[in-house]
């Protein structure tokens, strides 16, 4: 065709889509929608990306430099910004260190970095403080803990001050978003840091870091938190609080005029020590220069960036196909309700080139509007939910990009998709005849059945091979993105079925609309009608067949995932046990019991716990074991062998046996596992430790092990059996040369207290003791699924959405039927029931098709993971109240909105003879 009769072309389409606004509208919508999330996605992704400027400022804020000590002492590789990569470099057999290796491990670090920095630098420390607790109206809040100077430019970049004032006084913090959310809290109140409880500390601001926006954190003045931090662990007896990954650091301010460069940043590598410059990271090195791009492949394993770009990806891609399937329908009825005007386009010489042309320019014309409307209500999105966007992320975007190629591109596919869409109409049209068209009459064909016979073979050939990959090839191959061989074999194989299917849909419809003879009028015209205008029905059976597979294949693996995660929990005790873990005794144990049982009422009879202990000289001693196959997944936490009385049997072993409490009263050893007692019913004990002790005069030494057998009670129960090997009075030990070490105590309540009361007690507790540990059993807590949750929603919406357009157009397109209905004498009832049965018809057998779909993946995912050397068996659970929701009700829903939103009057028309 020449331009200008494209032109003719697009102005005619142009002329129908104003003609049709409902319909153009809702095509526009269908295309704007993926442009819009696909933009969104695009502009967040790259105003993400940060340019190195941006990079290097939120490592050294203000500074010119960033020093760490990672491993003084051995050679280390980096990249040029240490951030973005570093690894310590082990040696080799025999191999000396060098004079840089045994400078860095014996000298003062400040000195060191002194003497490689240019004459006149000043550093300023940037260490990072141990975790701690601070107190909340609640309890306790776990927090880290810095010290820096906000009033320093220095930091700006790196810590930024967004709310209050920095802390200019003693005792005073400043403290991060994410711990004023946690503690309840607000600038102004007071907390106290556990391990100095003395002291009040004043919240005088709310600072964050750009790149961790959720860190819970407390900033206070230099030297007024680590360091008294470090000295009340050091007198208080063993450190409670976790140490900071992060190693020393510190940051640097060159002199007027001075320079870093990569051999600057080697030398520090030399010594054990990072170095980010800001001059190094603006003008980096070849990656040729960097050692550390050359050995980072030999220690560190696949990126999952590659990942998320094919998921991201697949999701983009299934979103354009469901606007493709649901757009199709809308171009035909269009195309359809423009017959008239298309035919006689025909009868006054046009070809059919020049008819499809017309269909065509119909998808570039809404094509573009849409593609248009969703680039710039993506980025206007973007940029009004910006700080939402960043705080859920956890990460501030370094500038707000809009990408010209990027968003040129996606509105490009758009309307690529558009044309797709349209294209098959356009195709249908173009072959109709000018005689059909004049009369409004349409010839009905049958389904190709070579069509059907490819989508049976696809999906026999996908499902094969999706089995295939998840038994038959061997793990880790590698493949593309990220993904082993086995895992794309799988999910090639599941796309394979579900294509397959897409391609025997039109041949199901028609034999649902055969088998509608023996129904009622209303369902029986219903069918006949779907079955008869497959163009529009089919590829809306198919929409909602593609996201209900997707929906489903990630439900089962979701919740076969979950199960297999339930099933490997180990609790520490039953459901609902308290358990006050502490290493003091005598009154202060007592003082703690009484708090505790002060703080939450109702707990019951208490249970005082102890682990057995063999002393074999002053100030040594070992914990005892039972000899036996403890393996792996044996014990789930100390004590191994524990000491108690009753109590203890019922609150952490849940034993009612009146028998096994008699025994143990009598002090007999209760056994909970039948492999650690032998056939003439003793356990053996394992004293280690012996060896190490100092021998007196005339006394031989002992050995290193010894093992003991005693009397035991088996009471078999493999549930009591996780929580510890066995339990023996206190009484009882000291003849057998052992001793007990009190562990806390155990409580059975009828319902666990709620995490708030814990809290509560929690806190009370480590003000007599700021060591202990107050834990309560709550049994396996799922993890939140908000992706099957989200993919469960947009399952819905297309299945609704999907069914209620092809329900609207066959509503639009059967008006001259139901105007005949009409004159005939068919009651008002029966459109609404004909549009109802339609949109359940529609909802229910895509649905039923991407339920038995969406299984292929998933076990074969499935399956695939549990195939490895030592791996549990796979078990596979369907989500059965998603797959009722999805399969029954919402096509139920769909079909009741259908009929509830369809008019029961049906306009009489004009038809031609």
């Amino acid at each position: 065709m020449r331009l200008g009769a494209w032109r003719v072309a697009l102005r005619i389409a142009r002329r129908d889509a104003l003609r049709a606004k409902g319909r153009s509208a809702l095509i526009a919508a269908m295309i704007a929608l993926p442009v819009l999330g696909v933009t969104g996605a695009d502009v967040v992704h790259r105003s993400g990306q940060l340019t190195p400027a941006e990079r290097v400022e939120r490592v050294v804020g203000g500074a010119d430099a960033l020093v760490t000590s990672l491993d003084p002492g051995r050679l280390v590789e980096q990249a040029p910004i240490a951030e973005d990569g570093v690894l310590s470099v082990p040696p080799r057999p025999g191999e000396q260190p060098t004079a840089e290796q045994q400078k860095g491990a014996s000298t003062d670090p400040t000195a060191l970095i002194g003497s490689l920095l240019p004459p006149g630098s000043a550093l300023t420390p940037a260490r990072p403080g141990p975790e701690t607790g601070a107190t909340s109206p609640e309890g306790l809040v776990r927090a880290l803990t810095t010290e820096a100077d906000l009033g320093d430019p220095i930091w700006r970049g790196r810590l930024d001050l967004v709310e209050g004032r920095a802390p200019s006084a003693p005792h005073e913090v400043a403290v991060t978003r994410a711990f004023l959310d946690r503690s309840g809290l607000e600038p102004g109140a007071t907390t106290t840091v556990q391990g100095l409880e003395r002291t009040t500390y004043t919240i005088t601001g709310v600072v964050e870091h750009p790149s961790e926006l959720s860190r819970v954190e407390l900033v206070a003045r230099p030297g007024e938190l680590i360091d008294p931090l470090s000295r009340a662990s050091a007198v208080g007896g063993p450190a409670a609080e976790k140490p900071s990954a992060t190693r020393s650091a510190w940051l640097v301010r060159l002199p007027s005029g001075a320079t870093l460069d990569w051999a600057t940043v080697q030398r520090f590598n030399a010594h054990g020590y990072t170095l980010t410059a800001r001059s190094v990271a603006l003008a980096p090195p070849p990656e040729q220069a960097v050692p550390y791009y050359r050995d980072s492949y030999r220690y560190s394993g696949p990126t999952g960036a590659d990942n998320t770009r094919v998921v991201v990806a697949t999701v983009t891609g299934m979103a354009l196909l469901e606007v493709a399937l649901l757009a199709g329908p809308a171009f035909a009825v269009g195309a359809r309700r423009s017959r008239r005007q298309l035919a006689l386009l025909g009868a006054a010489g046009g070809s059919r080139t020049h008819v499809g042309a017309v269909v065509l320019g119909g998808g570039v014309v809404l094509g573009a509007t849409g593609a248009v409307v969703g680039v710039v209500l993506g980025t206007a999105v973007v940029a009004v939910l910006r700080p939402w966007i960043e705080q859920i992320g956890g990460v501030r975007f370094g500038h707000f990009a809009v990408p010209p190629l990027d968003l040129i591109a996606i509105a490009g596919i758009g309307l690529v998709t558009a044309l797709l869409a349209a294209a098959l109409p356009a195709l249908q049209a173009a072959r109709r005849s000018v005689t059909a068209g004049l009369t409004g009459r349409d010839t009905v064909r049958g389904p190709s059945r070579w069509v059907t016979v490819c989508g049976a073979a696809l999906v026999a050939l996908g499902a094969v091979l999706a089995m295939y990959g998840a038994g038959a090839i061997q793990r880790d191959q590698p493949g593309v993105g990220g993904y082993d061989t086995r895992t794309l074999t799988v999910l090639g194989g599941s796309v394979t079925a579900e294509l397959g299917l897409l391609l025997c849909t039109p041949m199901l419809v028609a034999l649902i609309g055969r088998a509608a003879g023996r129904l009622p009028l209303g369902p029986r015209l219903a069918l006949r009608d779907s079955a008869r205008h497959r163009s529009r029905t089919a590829p809306a059976v198919a929409a909602v067949m593609a996201a209900v597979a997707g929906a489903v294949a990630i439900g089962v693996y979701t919740t076969s995932t979950d199960a297999e995660n339930r099933r490997d929990y180990r609790p520490q005790a039953p459901y609902g046990a308290v358990q006050l873990i502490t290493h003091v005794d005598g009154p202060r144990l007592d003082e703690e019991r009484a708090s505790l049982e002060k703080q939450l009422t109702g707990l019951g009879p208490r249970g005082d716990l102890g682990e057995v202990l063999y002393r074999f000289c002053e100030n040594c001693s070992s914990t005892v074991q039972l000899k036996g196959p403890v393996g792996l997944r044996g014990l789930a936490a100390p004590p191994h062998l524990a000491t108690g009385d009753a109590n203890v049997l019922h609150n952490l072993f849940a034993v009612h046996d009146p028998a096994a409490e008699q025994a143990l009263a009598a002090g007999k050893l209760l056994v909970f596992d039948r492999a650690l007692v032998g056939a003439d019913g003793k356990a053996v004990m394992m004293l280690r430790g012996g060896g190490g002790a100092p021998v007196q005069p005339g006394e031989a030494p002992k050995p290193d092990l010894q093992e003991v057998p005693v009397d035991a009670v088996l009471v078999d129960n493999p549930a009591a059996a996780g929580f510890a090997q066995g339990l023996v009075p206190p009484s009882a030990l000291p003849g057998l040369g052992l001793s007990s070490q009190p562990t806390g105590s155990v409580w059975l309540p009828a319902t666990p207290p709620d995490r708030k009361a814990q809290q509560r007690a929690e806190a009370a507790t480590v003000q007599l003791d700021r060591f202990a540990r107050l834990e309560v059993e709550r049994g396996y807590q799922p993890k939140s699924d908000a992706l099957t949750l989200a993919l469960t929603g947009f399952a819905g919406l297309v299945v609704l959405g999907a069914a209620g357009i092809a329900t609207g157009l066959a509503a639009a397109d059967s008006r001259q039927d139901q105007a005949t209905l009409a004159a005939v004498g068919a009651p008002p009832r029966i459109r609404r029931s004909m549009a109802g049965l339609q949109c359940m018809l529609i909802a229910l057998l895509g649905a039923l098709l991407g339920a038995v779909n969406g299984f292929v993946p998933a076990v074969g995912l499935l399956k695939s993971r549990a195939s490895g050397f030592g791996a549990e068996p796979a078990l596979v659970t369907a989500p059965w109240g998603e797959l009722l929701l999805v399969v029954l009700v919402l096509p139920v829903v769909a079909g009741l909105l259908a009929a509830l939103f369809t008019r029961s009057r049906i306009p009489l028309g004009r038809r031609l003879s």
